[in-house]
């Protein structure tokens, strides 16, 4: 399938868009926490410091809230260019399919929340404002983790088209069925690990947080590595548009 020059362009864009965000993000939520280390030796010395608790001191909560308030309406359009490209062709080669009109609309929805919710908790952070972060964070954590499984449900519903009305083509489905379990794997993880580590459980204690603060990061990259599987389908698709 030749996509159309539109369409090409919205894949670039989308590309461009969530290409910066994996990177700037990535590098900031593990530079957060080595800055913090240096800063506050006392502290790591007794526990690891989670996200949250590195973003508190200012000098580390301070780029780092200019940075998301940069990536987060990124990441949205870049997110967006990526769905509406893909219903456009869909569309443009046949009839309108209504699962894949209303999954993108879910998926488009819900980055819309996550984008918000990286404002909130990079905004407002530890200790004045715990309860606004709070909110943030679960407003991200959810809506990002969602994301991702509602569009896995996009993209095989993508895959089940004929051939050559979507630029999503199997390889790239195949490689997001598996890839799929890693967010999911790491989500319930740390989601069990955030319940639990308010509980005084003796010695293995130290350990669980341990693995709660070294789940947090993964779990952040999990997410943007599944935004990241999509440029194999875009960058094949702007190929193809070139060479024809």
């Amino acid at each position: 399938m030749i996509p159309s020059r539109l369409t090409v362009r919205l894949l670039a864009l989308s590309i461009l868009c969530t290409g910066f965000v994996i990177v700037v993000v990535n590098i900031l939520i593990y530079r957060a926490r080595i800055v913090f280390a240096v800063l506050h030796p006392e502290y790591v010395s007794e526990q690891p410091a989670t996200i949250s608790r590195a973003i508190s001191a200012p000098q580390v909560g301070e780029p780092f809230a200019i940075w998301m308030a940069i990536c987060a309406p990124i990441l949205f359009v870049g997110v967006s260019a990526l769905v509406y490209g893909a219903w456009r062709e869909q569309a443009r080669t046949g009839p309108t399919d209504r699962g894949i009109f209303w999954l993108s609309l879910i998926v488009v929805l819900l980055q819309a929340m996550a984008s918000v919710g990286m404002v909130l908790l990079s905004r407002y952070r530890f200790p004045d404002h715990h309860e606004m972060h709070m909110v943030g964070s679960y407003l991200f954590f959810f809506s990002q983790a969602f994301v991702v499984v509602f569009g896995e449900f996009l993209s095989r519903r993508h895959g089940a088209l004929e051939e050559g009305r979507s630029f999503m083509d199997k390889r790239g489905g195949n490689l997001r069925r598996v890839y799929i379990w890693v967010p999911v794997c790491l989500g319930v993880a740390y989601l069990f690990l955030f319940v639990i580590k308010g509980y005084d459980l003796g010695p293995i204690s130290v350990p669980l947080y341990t693995a709660y603060t070294v789940t947090e990061p993964m779990l952040l990259s999990s997410f943007l590595g599944y935004v990241l599987s999509y440029h194999f389908d875009m960058g094949r698709a702007i190929w193809r548009y070139l060479r024809a």
